[in-house]
């Protein structure tokens, strides 16, 4: 029988049979030349069941150099045609690369913007599953084509995410409750439609045919992206792309209709911007409205249109007052209100598309013990305190076999990420009344006279409250922190550890990077971070005595996330905070690690004014638009509603637990059954939870020549009692506090 070969056959996958023949000296010469890469020009296939606009496309991103090595600018763009064996109309890519044939080649499908006149590339959606699509070395070519998004069979671990700001900016222009000032005009709802327009130079060659008016600006309105015409294939666009969503119902990102979005008194529209050129890019906010009197078929008119100007946007937030004018009489009609956050892309670190972890755990995964604070808030038991987001502390947890560790990150002035919670320092004014009870309710921090002095505290932005001055604590650099010392800490329980290592593990204010270093926590100890930022309240007063906080918002993150990126490694990372544009900008800078919003006890008197944290249905719909890994929840918000968790299931959401109840077992063991990831408690070292939690805040002090001898006392007794000084090595002991 004849054998057929077809060139699409590798015949390579076939054992290659030794040569016994010695090798002579040529032989030797020519087997030191590398051998060529053997190729393969491969035909890849792939189907879209969903509508393209005019200036997306379909592209490949892989392991090999011809398809771009998972660099998100270097994707291999298919071409693109409709589909002609499909009812649907839907679209059929294709493309024949080159790839080698020595490696398996990991691939996997996006959907970018193509902008032919920057030559640059915009990563729209992507296959995030855990495992990529794979060609095997020895596979032919005969196979069927791909599906968009289903490169698996089960369904469960197939994943498509939007992408993440790469070059582009995103800005939120954010429409809450009706931001409208009417003056003298009668109410009604009003539906907002967003057009994007940039400005660019005139053409000196056009001026003939369309003069500038004497008095105008020597720019004029050039390209007008029109989202409902985006079937038209013209290419000669930049990104310019709008997406809304209302935060009162869960759905996900989608494009304006026509007349726009209704913004009502109970209506979160908030409107998602993909900007290429920021700087460049105005707003066209179009209102529309019902006559009173109006068919059902009947269309809304056009009230009325302002301009948002790029002017208008300073900084990374705030708002801006836009004037609506009159579509017939161009008079001037209200005034409404626009919300705004800048999302501004990383600069020094890049993702890209060979994995992620945003949205993937393993369904295998028991729920996680996470430490909170390390080992807790602080504590005392016996004569020792336990002092929370210390060294020592997250080391317990690790010895406890806590899965995660959970921390309160912040910035310095000199913007060294320190690790603490509260945002205030408090220092004594006047003199310390009894050091007994001050030691018995609070824990007390000493700065050196050399480094800080009461002037200064107040020149720092210090603020004079009753008998204390609390100063922000991003007013303080990492030089004046790192030398504080503590009245009170832990004995040594061994010999293992001497005692000025151990106090130094004692101190508060470690650094992140510290932390993140393997030979202080082993990589099995994962870190769930809360980005803290301080918030209004519903008294319209900062959280906990806070400042308005002076730190850019781009910068505040990017130097969080750029440290993590760089020295994480391999650890698994989970960020939170209780500020939800902090978890958007960490959502959309980077596409590696997952991203939760704290949600405050449902039963806490003060919550936060912001509604998308205080109500649990608006925080829900919020994770599940932008894609958020979850929520981390009050135990009380699982206890007291059962159904919570069936309805983040439903939404492919997931949740973390927190708070006071978690110390019980059987809450805990309440809360497993729900399905929660992971439980956020305290003292995970014990069992019974024994020791006492002090109730007072920190308090700071200055070792000034009036309190010098008493701290130097107190100093002495307690390494006494923990160090296991004698009387002789007491001057020693001195000597090194006096240095």
């Amino acid at each position: 029988m004849h054998r057929w070969f077809f060139a699409n056959e590798r015949e390579e996958c076939e054992p290659k049979v030794q040569d016994d023949e010695p090798r002579t000296d040529q032989d030797a010469g020519e087997a030191a030349t590398p051998p060529a890469v053997p190729t393969t020009e491969w035909p890849f296939c792939v189907k879209f069941h969903r509508s393209l606009r005019a200036n997306e496309y379909v592209g490949i991103s892989g392991n090999c150099d011809s398809l771009g090595s998972w660099d998100p600018k270097k994707v291999y763009i298919m071409a693109k045609e409709v589909c002609p064996d499909c009812v649907c109309k839907c679209f059929q890519l294709e493309a024949t690369v080159e790839i080698p044939r020595n490696i398996d080649i990991h691939y996997r499908y996006c959907v970018v913007v193509y902008d032919p006149k920057a030559n640059e590339v915009y990563v729209r959606f992507w296959e995030s599953q855990f495992k990529p699509r794979v060609i095997r070395t020895c596979q032919n070519m005969l196979k069927r084509c791909d599906t968009f998004g289903m490169p698996h069979d089960d369904d469960e671990d197939n994943q498509v995410d939007r992408g993440w700001a790469t070059t582009e900016t995103i800005v939120h222009l954010k429409l809450f409750n009706a931001p409208f000032l009417w003056q003298r005009q009668k109410q009604r709802l009003l539906h907002v439609h967003v057009q994007p327009m940039f400005e660019v130079p005139e053409d000196p060659c056009s001026a003939a045919n369309r003069p500038i008016k004497v008095g105008s600006s020597d720019t004029r309105l050039s390209r007008h992206f029109k989202a409902r015409k985006s079937q038209v294939d013209n290419l000669d666009l930049g990104l310019a792309l709008v997406e809304v969503v209302n935060l009162c119902n869960p759905k996900a990102l989608a494009f304006q209709c026509e007349f726009g979005v209704p913004c009502g008194p109970e209506d979160l529209q908030l409107f998602h911007c993909s900007i290429a050129f920021p700087a460049e890019t105005l707003y066209r906010l179009d209102l529309f409205t019902y006559a009173h009197k109006t068919a059902s078929d009947e269309p809304p008119y056009h009230y009325g249109y302002g301009f948002l100007m790029p002017s208008q946007l300073l900084g990374t937030e705030g708002s801006a007052r836009v004037k609506v004018t009159c579509a017939s009489t161009h008079r001037p009609l209200i005034e409404m209100c626009v919300r705004y956050l800048v999302i501004r892309p990383l600069e020094s670190s890049h993702c890209d598309l060979s994995h992620s972890y945003e949205r993937y755990w393993r369904k295998s995964r028991l729920c996680m013990n996470i430490g909170h604070k390390g080992s807790g808030n602080t504590y005392r038991i016996g004569c020792d305190l336990v002092r929370e987001n210390t060294v020592y502390g997250f080391k317990q947890a690790a010895l406890a076999n806590a899965d995660m560790v959970e921390m309160d990150v912040q910035l310095t002035q000199d913007a060294q990420v320190v690790v603490h919670h509260d945002f205030v320092l408090r220092f004594l004014l006047q003199r310390l009344p009894c050091y007994e009870d001050l030691l018995e309710n609070h824990d007390l921090l000493v700065f050196a006279y050399e480094k800080l002095n009461k002037l200064m505290l107040l020149s720092m932005g210090g603020c004079k409250r009753n008998n204390l001055v609390a100063v922000p604590l991003e007013a303080f650099t990492y030089e004046q922190l790192k030398e504080v010392r503590v009245l009170r800490f832990a004995g040594s329980k061994g010999c293992d550890t001497s005692c000025d290592r151990m106090l130094a593990e004692q101190r508060p204010f470690p650094l992140l990077l510290e932390l993140l270093a393997e030979d202080v926590l082993p990589l099995e100890v994962g870190f769930f971070i809360e980005i803290k930022w301080p918030q209004m309240t519903s008294e319209r007063r900062w959280e906990s005595g806070s400042f308005k906080p002076t730190f850019d918002r781009n910068f505040y993150v990017d130097t969080i996330l750029e440290l993590v990126l760089k020295n994480a490694g391999q650890r698994r990372i989970v960020f939170c905070s209780f500020d939800a544009d902090i978890c958007a900008m960490v959502r959309y800078k980077q596409n590696l690690y997952p991203v939760t919003l704290l949600l405050e006890d449902p039963s806490a008197q003060v919550q936060y004014a912001d509604q998308r944290v205080n109500v649990l249905e608006t925080a829900v719909a919020m994770g599940h638009s932008l894609e958020f890994l979850g929520l981390t929840l009050h135990a009380n918000s699982l206890l007291n509603k059962f159904a919570t968790m069936a309805f983040l299931h439903l939404l492919n959401l997931e949740a973390f637990a927190y708070g006071s109840p978690t110390t019980s077992l059987e809450i805990r063991n309440r809360l497993r059954r729900h399905g929660v990831l992971g439980i956020i408690y305290d003292r995970l070292d014990q069992l019974d939870q024994v020791g006492e939690e002090l109730e007072a805040d920190t308090i700071c002090t200055i070792d000034s020549v009036t309190t010098r001898r008493v701290i130097r006392e107190t100093e002495l007794e307690e390494w006494r009692q923990k160090c296991g000084y004698k009387s002789e090595t007491l001057n020693v002991v001195k000597n090194i506090f006096i240095d």
